[in-house]
C-alpha cells in the first residue's frame, strides 16, 4: 500500500512545449492542492530549472524540441546533484517500444495524453508516496 502524499507540500516542475498543456496540467495540480508548480517549455529550460529549484517531481511532456523528454532524463540521470529526482513521463505514445525506453531510463510512470486529474493525482502517489 503506497503512503500517503502531502500534496500541499509538494513542489513539481511540468515540462512541456506546448503552453496550453502546461497550463491544464498546472490547474489540474493547482486542483490537487499542490504547494508550488513550476513550468518550462522544453528539457533545456527544465534541466535548468531542476537545478536551480530542486523540485519533488518532474512531469515532463517525451516529444520537445531542440531536446525531447528522453533526452531531458538521460542528462538528468547523468546530473550527480538532481540525478534521482522522480520523473513521470507525459506522452500521446504509450507504444511497447516507447515505453522500453523509458524503463531504461528509470522512468517513475507514463501519464498518457489527455491527462485527467484521478489519473494524475493516481501516478503521483504511485511515484512519491510508493
Amino acid at each position: 500500500m503506497a503512503g500517503a502524499v502531502d500534496f500541499a507540500s509538494l513542489k513539481i516542475l511540468v515540462i512541456d512545449d506546448q503552453e496550453f498543456v502546461r497550463t491544464i496540467v498546472k490547474k489540474m495540480l493547482q486542483q490537487l492542492g499542490t504547494g508550488t508548480v513550476l513550468e518550462a517549455q522544453d528539457g533545456v529550460s527544465g534541466l535548468e530549472s531542476v537545478r536551480q529549484n530542486n523540485p519533488h517531481l518532474v512531469i515532463c511532456d517525451i516529444q520537445m524540441r531542440p531536446m525531447d523528454g528522453f533526452g531531458f532524463v538521460r542528462q538528468l540521470r547523468a546530473s550527480d546533484d538532481v540525478a534521482a529526482t522522480p520523473v513521470i513521463m507525459l506522452t500521446a505514445h504509450t507504444d511497447a517500444a516507447t515505453i522500453a525506453r523509458a524503463k531504461d531510463l528509470d522512468i517513475g510512470a507514463f501519464l498518457a495524453k489527455p491527462v485527467l486529474p484521478p489519473a494524475l493525482k493516481e501516478k503521483i502517489t504511485q511515484v512519491l508516496g510508493g
